[in-house]
């Protein structure tokens, strides 16, 4: 039967029977980019930054790497330095940005190591090591943007200190929120309801830089116009529905819309005329208005035109397509002099910066491993890469609709999806908040908990890692529970470690120290060939904490083989023994490798037990087992036991 015929394609699915076939099945990307939310450098990494971003994309990129190799993966990150953030925290602190900036980038560093983030490059949009390939390649970007007409001149009120002669960009200025009475939001949000507001809405301002009250006064910025690649960007973002996470596919889609509104007292009139729109949704919102929604512009245009023509007026949708992409600031990277006079002295605003940084970083990483930076075209522009990027969700707006549209608006043709050669739309798997106390984890407000409290009050990094990896962040908000921690690390210094040590103990003292003879028993095949197939499709999609409940159901395999035939016993049938022990071994293998992107420092004393190469932690190594006469080497500890339980009251 030739391949592709009618009958072949109707054929009956017949799932994989063993690990290699559910292996060779899986499609892999060329080569992989893993990027984390970029904290800013402007104070200690608390526990929210390694729950939502940090921990599980090194989850993911030491996933990478076993999957693809590690010459092919680039976990790449850095600080987000420019910006009014780190400036405020050094004014507080009595240091200049830079010694300031530095201070807090060896910090963060030395943190990220003790927990075990193997990044290939943390660096920072400031540091010398990158800025000037930063500052290049952000101003040939808004170059393109320019010329592309993706840039729109506006002008605009901002916050003035008369005192310091300069405008006070957001974090500059405390004040009332409009929304909620919060005394101290930033001038155009709030952190206590989340609103977003026109600066000059904000009651009582007060500046951070001086004891003068700000003032408004008249600015002239870039704002990026998303609206000339609405209908590219909303149909990307429609077909990541099934991909993606729900709580990121609903916040973009009911944000980018493309779609007019008109009073409701014209009502009765659209429905006389509904039919003869082009195809959309209609509904209610506040304002006593009505909005219809279409696929495209075109059909938007059409819809407007008879809606006119029928003495009904309407405005477009369009409010959520048009964002300010620079500052008055001196700390950042200045606009390209050239294209408009009156932009001179401005700086491109931290959210553009940090959206274009990690590109910049991934040239920095492949100069430090003696590549060429271009080859970042190859991680970056090719559609058989992939670059996934981990953040907490009150930054989707940011990394999937206003990257989306810069990535669309700066190629040659900017209505397309981006052929090979340009930058490639980027995965994007969201957190929800970490939560303390009830609320969301924040330096700002000094509500918080650091990485480093947390390995000082005694726990192992792995331990806090695979915690944090249990918890269901990607679907829900999730409260760090001190009771619940100690649970599961009981677990871990329990039966997981029972798992692993039951194996290694019954060996040395029944078997000489090596591996017996022996055949795979029970469900163990069965079970693996189940759970590879879970684990390819979890760790693509960054979704640990199911994943992880049946590896240790998987693991509990080991402990059911000792309970029923008992190979540490020699009144046992000898036969039985050995075949118990050597599938033990088998899935501790399995168990190891699957481990070991969350739990790498205890895999490492594993392996090592095991007396296997660091190069056996591949996927390809996933469904082999450990050889008859395989020498096993003396236990090591493991996961620690639990000393105490430590009571939310008492942690700092």
């Amino acid at each position: 039967m030739q391949q592709g015929s009618p009958t072949d394609s109707k054929a009956k699915f017949i799932p994989p029977t063993d690990v290699k076939s559910v292996l060779q099945n899986f499609k892999k990307p060329k080569k992989a980019v893993i990027t984390a939310g970029m904290p800013y450098a402007n104070g200690p990494l608390h526990l929210g930054h390694l729950a939502g971003a940090h921990v599980p994309a090194d989850i993911y990129a030491r996933w990478m790497r076993m999957l693809i190799g590690a010459e092919n993966v680039l976990f790449v990150n850095g600080n987000d330095d420019h910006g009014s953030t780190s400036e405020v925290a050094a004014v507080k602190a009595g240091k200049s940005t830079r010694e300031f900036i530095d201070t807090i980038h060896e910090q963060q560093k030395e943190t990220l190591k003790r927990y075990s983030i193997q990044t290939d490059i943390f660096t920072g949009t400031s540091r010398p090591e990158t800025y000037p390939l930063h500052e290049k390649y952000s101003q040939d970007f808004l170059r393109l943007l320019f010329k592309n007409d993706m840039l729109e001149k506006r002008v605009t009120k901002q916050w003035y200190d008369p005192k310091m002669e300069r405008f006070l960009q957001d974090r500059f200025v405390r004040g009332t929120c409009p929304s909620c009475d919060n005394h101290e939001a930033y001038s155009d949000e709030c952190d206590a309801c989340g609103t977003q507001f026109d600066p000059s809405t904000l009651k009582d301002p007060r500046s951070q830089l001086s004891d003068a009250k700000p003032e408004l006064k008249d600015t002239a910025h870039w704002w990026l116009n998303m609206w000339n690649v609405a209908d590219p960007l909303k149909a990307w973002i429609e077909s990541k529905q099934k991909a993606w996470r729900s709580a990121i596919v609903q916040e973009v889609i009911n944000t980018v819309l493309i779609g007019c509104r008109f009073e409701n007292q014209f009502e009765s009139k659209y429905k006389e005329i509904k039919e003869t729109l082009p195809k959309h949704k209609s509904r209610y919102v506040p304002g006593k208005k009505v909005e219809c929604l279409f696929d495209t512009k075109v059909d938007l245009a059409t819809a407007q035109a008879i809606l006119e023509a029928a003495g009904i007026p309407s405005v477009v949708t369009d409010k959520w397509a048009y964002r300010p992409i620079t500052r008055d600031v001196s700390w950042g990277i200045p606009v390209p002099p050239e294209i408009d006079p009156e932009m001179k002295g401005k700086t491109l605003y931290v959210w553009p910066d940090s959206l274009i940084a990690p590109i910049v970083f991934t040239q920095v990483a492949l100069e430090k491993s003696g590549r060429s930076a271009e080859q970042y075209k190859d991680f970056w522009c090719d559609p058989e890469a992939t670059v996934v990027q981990f953040l907490g969700q009150d930054n989707v707006f940011f990394y999937v609709i206003m990257q989306g549209s810069m990535w669309l608006g700066h190629q040659a043709n900017t209505q397309t999806h981006p052929p090979k050669g340009e930058l490639q739309m980027t995965e994007v798997l969201s957190c929800y908040h970490l939560m303390v106390n009830g609320e969301k984890m924040s330096k700002s407000t000094g509500n918080f908990y650091t990485g480093d409290q947390l390995l000082e009050m005694g726990y192992s990094a792995d331990q806090v890692r695979y915690f944090l990896a249990m918890l269901s962040l990607p679907v829900k908000a999730s409260n760090f529970d001190f009771v619940h921690f100690a649970e599961r690390n009981r677990f871990l210094a329990g039966p997981l470690n029972a798992a692993f040590e039951k194996p290694i103990s019954a060996c040395h003292s029944k078997f000489g120290g090596r591996v017996p003879e022996g055949k795979l028993i029970g469900k163990a095949e069965a079970e693996t060939v189940k759970l590879v197939q879970m684990y390819l499709r979890s760790m693509q999609k960054g979704d640990y904490s199911t994943l992880l409940g049946q590896v240790e159901n998987y693991a509990r395999q080991i402990n059911s083989l000792f309970s029923q035939f008992k190979p540490h016993d020699d009144r046992a049938p000898e036969e039985d023994r050995k075949n118990a022990l050597y599938t033990c071994f088998y899935v501790l293998k399995n168990l190891m490798i699957m481990l070991a992107p969350f739990a790498p420092q205890t895999v490492n004393e594993l392996r090592q037990t095991l007396n296997l190469p660091e190069t056996v932690l591949r996927a390809e190594e996933l469904g082999t087992g450990l050889s008859a006469g395989h020498v096993i080497a003396p236990q090591r500890a493991y996961f620690p036991a639990v000393a105490e339980e430590v009571s939310e009251s008492s942690a700092p």
